[in-house]
């Protein structure tokens, strides 16, 4: 059972990342769920009307495209499932958005490579594209890109993809809707005395040796993956349940509370140590100087760099590089930049709304890096 404490973290869920499988989307014959993609679409709206940001990882294009197609399975041939993920997408993305539309919101499609989250630069921009969409009000939806990678540039599975989304969203959970309850002591579909596991305080590679093998026929996911995805998320600081995608309003009752599915604890971790691997890990290009009010209000006020603080710029580097940033002689941040080199050479010193002149052409950013890519080091 989820403690009482754990019932007041649900309810304090401000940004949620939903994944939902293929085989919860389509029908056993591989077609469409049209009733399950209608209600899903229902209690997401319901929590973004209740001021919660959601984003959405779905499953399903290829699972979709397969009988559209006229193939009663997967396919083994690699052009052939990426045309089936081609249509599926498509259909897939139409019947979202009809049935969100229906509850007043509006949707976005991000299809995602795994270079997206390992590339500093894309994965800025990811982080900048997610973060406009939710400011905006409207609800991602994320997909891999399956109509054109390929197995060397493959994410794999939905269940990674989600728990990387939340990483880069700093989300506060994630939850996987699956066919199955949750997290079971043995198979439950080989014991019947297999029990489910409700709690899971604390997260170790034990639970490893309980996981199945893959998914469906139509999907990709076992428990095995959805284990993969527990680790990022608890390791990120970010809670995750596993539960019955068709169970009445379960996105409610999670959120509420209620002791469903198998509930994971997110490991105690401060919010700038989320973004410590992308900055920490990227090899620095240059140096940042910055002046008294400028390193005042990044250690005490989280505030984001502008141009107006910068006094000297050493190196070469381009949008998207980390550097590290300097008072005086002592490094105070690292982060990753807006701005090349060249630019920031440009319109250091300046205002905001002076930035025009010196670039010969409006910003594209008001900050050089902004906060949520900025690293204190201290």
């Amino acid at each position: 059972m989820i403690s009482p404490e754990n019932i007041v973290k649900a309810k304090k869920k401000k940004r949620i990342v939903i994944k939902v499988g293929t085989s919860s989307l389509t029908q056993p014959n591989g077609k469409v769920n049209i009733y399950f993609i209608d209600h899903l679409a229902r209690q997401i709206s319901d929590l973004s009307n209740r001021d919660m940001d959601v984003i959405l990882v779905s499953s399903g294009a290829i699972g979709i495209g397969i009988p559209v197609l006229g193939f009663e399975h997967k396919p083994n041939y690699l052009p052939y499932r990426q045309a089936c993920a081609a249509v599926g997408q498509n259909i897939l993305m139409g019947l979202y958005g009809k049935c969100f539309h229906d509850y007043g919101k509006t949707v976005a499609q991000l299809l995602m490579t795994k270079g997206d989250a390992l590339n500093t630069k894309r994965y800025m921009h990811m982080k900048g594209a997610l973060s406009a969409l939710l400011e905006l009000g409207v609800i991602p939806i994320i997909n891999e890109n399956d109509a054109v990678t390929v197995d060397e540039i493959k994410i794999g599975d939905n269940d990674t993809l989600s728990a990387i989304v939340a990483s880069v969203a700093e989300a506060d959970l994630l939850i996987l809707l699956s066919d199955i309850e949750g997290l079971y002591d043995k198979d439950p579909h080989e014991f019947a005395d297999a029990h489910l596991i409700h709690d899971v305080p604390h997260f170790t590679r034990e639970l490893f040796n309980v996981a199945g093998g893959a998914g469906s026929a139509r999907g990709t996911g076992g428990m095995y993956t959805k284990l993969l995805a527990a680790e990022i998320c608890v390791h990120s600081g970010i809670d995750m349940v596993i539960a019955k995608s068709d169970a009445k309003e379960i996105l409610q009752r999670i959120i509420s509370g209620e002791s469903i599915g198998t509930f994971f604890h997110a490991e105690n971790v401060h919010p700038q140590m989320k973004r410590r691997e992308i900055i920490i890990g990227s090899n620095v290009r240059g140096k940042i100087f910055i002046d008294k009010g400028c390193s005042e209000a990044i250690l005490n006020k989280g505030s984001s760099l502008l141009a107006i603080g910068i006094t000297k710029i050493e190196g070469i580097f381009s949008e998207g590089d980390a550097v590290s940033l300097f008072y005086e002689n002592h490094e105070i941040a690292r982060g990753i930049s807006h701005y090349g080199s060249v630019e920031l050479a440009q319109i250091k010193g300046l205002h905001t709304k002076e930035m025009r002149n010196a670039l010969g052409t409006p910003p594209p950013y008001d900050t050089v890096i902004h906060r949520d890519n900025l690293l204190v080091m201290r």
